[in-house]
Parts: C-alpha cells; sequence; structure tokens
C-alpha cells in the first residue's frame, strides 16, 4: 500500500505524455494508440502517474483513425 506522499512523488509515465500530445497534436492516430497502450503495460507494473491519460490517448487515437477514414472516404466519394 502506498502513502499519500508516495503517490505525489510518483511520476508521470512518459510514453502516456507522448501519446496524448500525439492525439492533440492531430500527428498520428495510430502512433497515440501504440504508445497509449505502451505506457498502459508500465503504469500497471510500476509505481507511475497518468493511467487516464494513456487510456483516453488510446480512445482520441481510436476517435483519429475513424474520422480520418471518414473523411478520406468523403474526399475520394467527392473527387470521383
Amino acid at each position: 500500500m502506498t502513502t499519500p506522499r508516495q503517490e505525489r512523488l510518483a511520476t508521470w509515465n512518459a510514453w502516456a505524455v507522448v501519446a496524448i500530445a500525439c492525439v492533440l497534436l492531430l500527428v498520428v492516430g495510430v502512433l497515440a494508440v501504440i504508445l497509449g497502450n505502451k505506457a498502459i503495460n508500465e503504469i500497471k507494473k510500476s509505481n507511475q502517474r497518468g493511467l487516464k491519460l494513456a487510456q483516453w490517448a488510446v480512445v482520441l487515437g481510436y476517435v483519429e483513425i475513424v474520422s480520418g477514414v471518414i473523411v478520406l472516404t468523403a474526399i475520394l466519394a467527392i473527387t470521383y
């Protein structure tokens, strides 16, 4: 069991931060999903912060992928 002080001292998982940055910068949804899942696995093994951040990165990464496919399909349908 961790104390409140240990929880405050826990570091943020770097992969979670990078994954959410990929989503926010609209870089690549696939990269956000991969890095978010990597972060979730690391966070579960260690005492790091950022689980919700990584989970949101995965969810928003999937949303970004699906919306990208819809937009691409719409563009192709309009132009051809």
